[in-house]
């Protein structure tokens, strides 16, 4: 019974691991995203100050290519991400599975032990309540 208890807890502990890597995945994409879009608003934010003096039409090229190329590199990081969340989604899922498979084995063989404790004690009323019968049959014919 430990043995099985033990591989429960084990594969309740992958599928928990599982899930929590998938979701450090998911908050490391959702970081990322957070980033592109504080870059569009600071792209925007200096391309409205640009106009306002010569310094900034000259600088604002090299700072707007800058700002695409981090983007770029998000979003390559992004894709990254995805393709180890789709994996992680794999696991999570497979790990989920393997313990569902202990779980409902372990209900089998509860829901066993328990059909066989009932039949047993069927089986031990009927007896007594045969005898019971029998006895009160043998007063009766005395």
């Amino acid at each position: 019974m430990k043995s099985r208890d033990t591989l429960i807890k084990l594969h309740r502990f992958r599928a928990d691991e599982a899930k929590s890597k998938l979701a450090g995945l998911e908050s490391i994409r959702s970081d990322l995203e957070r980033k592109t879009s504080e870059l569009d608003s600071h792209l925007s934010e200096e391309a409205r100050r640009a106009t306002e003096n010569d310094i900034g039409r000259f600088a604002y090229p090299s700072f707007a290519r800058s700002i695409r190329e981090r983007k770029d590199n998000i979003a390559q990081s992004i894709a990254e991400i995805e393709r180890s969340i789709a994996e992680a989604r794999i696991h999570v899922q497979e790990a989920f599975q393997e313990l569902k498979k202990f779980e409902l084995a372990e209900e089998a063989r509860v829901k066993r032990e328990s059909d066989h404790q009932e039949l047993a004690e069927r089986t031990e009323t009927d007896e007594r309540n045969i005898q019971r019968f029998a006895r009160a049959r043998a007063t009766e014919r005395l």
